[in-house]
Order: structure tokens, then sequence, then C-alpha cells
């Protein structure tokens, strides 16, 4: 029995760059190294310290007096706001933050079903180890902006939740929540999303780790209460190389890990249908999220995820 991609729910995208010029200029990154780091907390440091750190920063100040918390000094900051007092005492420089002067929200919503365990060979990550980095980067490089960010854990249901907050505990919090998610099971993303939109506030961005393996009319509900709520949505549609290329020389037994479903298909003779079939797929998820007012950034699990963090800082910096 030869273990292949899951069948997908709808047929399965031929990767698509985005519009933008950026990605043409993004440095290099050692996937091979960053899989190989021992923790979740050094992959996404090694990802947003040598890639992005220091290159943005929050251009709002708040206008709330009520204090909310300190963060460490970042080079650039307004002196003004620095706390010589605890500065008297500890010797280190910390600024004061107040409950307005976080200008976003993020929730970064990660899907634990049984297809997101998938990896084709052992050279790629498995997907949900490839998601859980890229959500735990842009958490961080969230909370070097001073955003709150908060964390959905999706399947059929929403199983777990964390509010936004902008504090670096608060990170260390959230990545050992991701670090404990198994995949398994089936999903609904519609349903979970739908439950994420009730506990969510307005006007946060949302953005969804996923192979989104789902027939794309059922989330249109989903979209339709996110659009509702003035959400900005991005997903990251999580993909192996093989999903995307398909490009296998032997006929096999293909498992959809979330049902179960076996399937003989001979790969070779298969491959343009299948190909046509997650072009459209593709295509079909690109639309549903353009129709909400988002977009979709597609990853593949033999690239470094790179180009989710330039879309955050562009979509951030657009804000009204």
């Amino acid at each position: 029995m030869i273990g292949r991609p899951p069948l997908p729910k709808s047929p399965p995208p031929l990767p698509r760059r985005t519009s933008s010029g950026a990605a043409n200029a993004l440095p290099p990154l050692d996937l091979r190294l960053l899989a190989e780091l021992p923790s979740l907390t050094l992959q996404a440091r090694y990802m947003v310290e040598g890639f992005l750190s220091g290159r943005h920063r929050s251009p709002r100040k708040g206008s709330s007096v009520e204090f909310a918390e300190y963060r460490d000094y970042q080079p650039g900051d307004d002196l003004r706001r620095v706390d010589w007092r605890l500065y008297g005492r500890t010797e280190r420089l910390h600024v004061k933050q107040y409950e307005d002067e976080t200008q976003l929200r993020v929730f970064l919503v990660l899907d634990s079903s049984g297809s997101m365990a998938f990896r084709s060979r052992p050279a790629v990550l498995p997907k949900i180890e490839f998601a859980r980095i890229a959500l735990a980067a842009l958490a961080l490089l969230a909370q070097r902006q001073g955003d709150a960010f908060g964390l959905g854990i999706i399947g059929v249901e929403l199983k777990e939740f964390l509010r936004a907050r902008s504090s670096a505990p608060h990170w260390r919090l959230f990545v050992g929540k991701l670090e404990t998610v198994a995949p398994g099971g089936q999903t609904s993303l519609s349903k979970a999303l739908g439950d994420l939109a009730e506990v969510i506030p307005p006007r946060s961005m949302v953005v969804v780790a996923s192979d989104f393996y789902e027939d794309i009319p059922a989330l249109e509900p989903a979209m339709r209460r996110l659009r509702y709520d003035h959400h900005e949505v991005i997903g990251l549609h999580v993909l192996d190389p093989i999903e995307i290329d398909f490009d296998l020389d032997e006929a096999g037994t293909f498992i959809d890990s979330e049902s179960g479903r076996r399937l003989k298909l001979d790969a070779p003779s298969v491959r343009q249908g299948y190909l046509k079939r997650f072009a459209e797929f593709c295509s079909d998820l690109d639309e549903l999220f353009h129709g909400a007012g988002g977009e979709v950034v597609r990853l593949r699990t033999d690239r470094a995820p790179l180009e989710m963090l330039t879309r955050y800082l562009v979509q951030r910096e657009h804000r009204p």
C-alpha cells in the first residue's frame, strides 16, 4: 500500500504568485535548517529575525490613557514613552503601551484535521508542522509590531480559542498551545469559522492555515459572516509539492486521511486530469476569498513561508 495525498472533498491549485513584486526580493532562508531547529520558538525567531525583524514599525499611536502593559524598547520608539522609573530599578528600557495602541487584532487559525499530517517525503515538513511555524512566526512579528494576536484551533468545530493580546508572555503561551496540536479526524471549516466569528471582535485580521479540502460552496456562509463583521481574511493554503505537481510515475493506492476512503490509480495516466481539476479547485478558493474581500497565499511545504509575512505587513500598513 502506498501512502498518497488525501482525496480532496472537492477536486484539488496550481500555485499562483501574487501580483506584488515583493516576493522577488525575499532573502534566502535555509528550509532544512528551519526544520532542524529544536523548538517552534527558535523556528519562529529564525524566520522573523532573519527576514523582516526591524524593517517595519507600527506607525500609529493610541489615544487611550488606560495602561495595558510594558514591552521592551525597540530602536525608533519615542523616548518620551520610556518608563524611566522602571529603568532605574531594572536598568532595562521598557515602553508603556496603552489599550488602544494595539492597532490591529490578528487571529491565527490552524486546521488540525487529518489531512494536515500529510507529507510526501522526508525532505519536506508535514503540512501541520509547516503551518505551525508559519503561524508562530506571524504571531512573533505581530507581537513586535505591537499588534494583539489570538489563536483558534479548528477541526469539525472551534476546538480551542485564545483571545488576542500583545505581550511576550502571551506569545509564549500561544506557541505552547500550537505545539500540543495533533492532527486527526475530519474537518468542517464552515462550522469552525462560523464558531470563530461568534467570539472575535469586529474589524480583526483572520489568518487561516489549512489545505482547505472542503466543498467550496460550504464555506460561503462563514466567509459572508466574516466579511459582514469587517474582518480582513487571509487564507494560507498549505500544500505538499505532490499535491501541487502530482509528479508521480507509478500506480498506487491513494488513501483519504480523513475519511479512510481508498482509491487505486495509475498516477501518470490521471495526472493531466488531476492538475486540471486541482487548478479549478484553487481558482474557486481564490474567488471565494476575493469575494469576501480577502486573499489566498499559496504555500508549498518545500519552500520557506516568507511571503505570508510580507502579506501581513502589507495588509496592516494599508488599514485606514
